[in-house]
């Protein structure tokens, strides 16, 4: 009889020589001569290649089917089999079909009993340490990740792609920059200058000798720079040019972030293409909401009515009234706003902004929290291990998504705090010159557009009868509406004060503007009235002879 001896190693630094000579002399002491001993001996992973991917494994099995004296397989641990166990357990099944004997010296395992039976108590053995095997494999991982990850942060290379203008300290192993970063410096420097666009920059590095590539790369060179984040030190950069991507690598700062978003704002100025022409401006679109479900309602050309295409209760409400009382509510606010320039509003917006301020601390003060929870966390899975890697999972999952709630509620409070920021800005500046009349006297559709969407944020618009509708518009930073009520049979606009003591009445509003008629074809029409004449000919027929038969008998009874 024949036995194999199972060797696997996982680097090229780490020996054969010890695994295979326990084993061997456990062969030896079986029974087995030196001839009936066949060694496999691998260097390969253990956890990253599948069971197909694994030469040690396929060349056990290639032996065992093809040579039928083969009974018995030596290995020195459950590990140097594989370190998932889900492979571990393919290779006993396929073991036990075969009726093939299976040795491990640490910890003492025989698969089979003397008279053939399975062990079971050796197969229970089996499966734990199969399981221990990738517990020990997932935290040296988790390990090794968290170490390349605390690495990274501190500038030291950890492998993988560079940046353009950094090299790598051959003493310190640390991420430095090279002769080059002066260059990266200078394509900003020149950049933001505003004369040049990227590929004209690109022509112009290459004709003064810093770059030698042809003008498609060195533009894409440029492009890549001036776009990446990472030369302001934040702890990520990607190549897009050669499909690349590192995460977590922290560069140290050639430029600033603003000097990057700089370049972005030049950048979009730049592009030259054709800008979509509007012929028509309609007022309430993207602030119009559907009571029923919230959807945005849309303009509908052919009948100029708004209406919501998101729900099946919605209806259709006439453009030109709509319209009409946005802009007067938008042209007064607007008013208001430029020309008052009192303490009591400066007070206001600065009590709003000392609020916001109090929210951003509070919040990133909860983040800062959070992320100490998760390092601790992390300390005690990884390093102390006083917590399985499972719970700690879970508790970091938990704990990072109340960092992606509060970094939205962040992300809300300083959207807001920066329009509060530019409301303050345009109360203390002084305009002149603005009055209602020259307000009324704006014609171009595009500014009124532009009017109403800075200071409005939306309008809901509720059916209350017949031709009746109330429209609350809720102007910018405000949670108290401004109601209206709308006839679109007389195309009239009021104020509700019939709940005001003393005049109980509704105030005409006289807003009303038909910036858009009804397309209508004569021509078109007439043929339709034409092909409904013909189809209805004797339905037609027979409701003029019931008409003539009433009238006879009225004119009858009168006698």
């Amino acid at each position: 009889m024949k036995a194999i001896l199972l060797v696997r190693v996982s680097t090229k630094t780490q020996d054969f020589d010890e695994q295979e000579r326990a084993i061997y002399e456990m062969a030896i002491k079986d029974g087995y001569s030196p001839d009936d001993i066949i060694p496999i001996c691998e260097k390969e992973s253990g956890i990253k290649l599948s069971e197909e991917e694994r030469a040690g494994l396929n060349r056990m099995k290639e032996l065992i089917e093809t040579d039928n004296a083969i009974n018995c397989v030596y290995c020195w641990e459950v590990s140097r089999i594989a370190r998932r166990k889900k492979i571990n357990f393919s290779v006993l099944d396929y073991l036990i079909n075969h009726k093939v004997q299976l040795v491990i010296k640490e910890p003492s395992i025989r698969l089979f009993k003397d008279n053939g039976d399975i062990d079971e108590g050796a197969e229970m053995i089996f499966t734990l340490f199969s399981q221990m095997a990738e517990s020990e494999m997932r935290t040296k991982l988790a390990r090794w990740k968290r170490t390349k990850d605390a690495k990274r942060k501190e500038s030291y290379y950890t492998g993988g792609w560079l940046l353009y203008g950094y090299k790598v300290d051959e003493k310190t192993r640390k991420i430095v920059p090279d002769e080059s970063a002066a260059v990266v410096e200078q394509i900003f420097n020149m950049y933001l200058t505003g004369k040049y666009s990227y590929g004209s920059l690109a022509k112009e590095l290459i004709h003064t000798g810093i770059f030698n590539y042809k003008l498609s790369t060195a533009r894409s060179m440029v492009s890549l720079i001036l776009n990446n984040t990472a030369y302001a030190g934040l702890p990520s950069s990607s190549n897009g040019y050669n499909k690349l991507r590192t995460e977590g690598n922290v560069y140290p700062a050639i430029v600033t972030l603003e000097m990057i978003e700089r370049c972005k704002k030049i950048a979009e100025g730049n592009v030259y293409k054709a800008k979509k022409q509007y012929n028509n401006y309609y007022f309430g679109k993207g602030l119009l909401r559907c009571p029923y479900c919230g959807g945005t309602m849309v303009a509908k050309k052919n009948n100029n009515t708004y209406h919501c295409q998101n729900c099946d209760k919605g209806f259709w409400i006439q453009i030109n009234l709509v319209d009409s009382i946005l802009w007067y509510t938008g042209s007064m606010i607007y008013l208001g706003r430029m020309t008052s320039n009192n303490d009591e509003a400066r007070k206001q917006y600065q009590q709003q902004l000392e609020n916001y301020d109090n929210k951003i601390t509070t919040s990133e003060n909860r983040i800062t929290a959070i992320q100490n929870k998760i390092d601790v966390i992390e300390h005690r899975a990884y390093v102390d291990g006083t917590l399985s890697i499972n719970k700690a999972d879970s508790f970091i999952k938990e704990l990072n998504d109340k960092i992606s709630e509060e970094n939205k509620a962040l992300n809300k409070w300083k959207n807001e705090q920066s329009a509060v920021k530019q409301m303050l800005i345009d109360i203390e500046s002084k305009v002149t010159g603005v009055t209602l009349e020259t307000i009324n006297n704006i014609k171009d559709d595009e500014t009124r557009f532009k009017i109403i969407h800075e200071v409005l944020d939306n309008a809901f618009i509720d059916k209350l009868g017949a031709y009746q509708y109330n429209i609350s518009i809720y102007p910018t930073l405000s949670e108290k509406p401004l109601q209206f009520l709308l006839d679109t049979k007389k195309n009239k606009a009021y104020t509700d004060l019939r709940k005001v003591k003393g005049i109980n009445r509704l105030q005409e509003i006289n807003c009303y503007e038909q910036r858009f008629k009804p397309i209508r074809d004569k021509q078109k029409n007439r043929e339709y009235n034409v092909k409904y004449c013909q189809e209805h000919k004797e339905e037609n027929a027979r409701r003029q002879r019931e008409y003539r038969a009433r009238l006879k008998a009225l004119k009858e009874d009168k006698k």
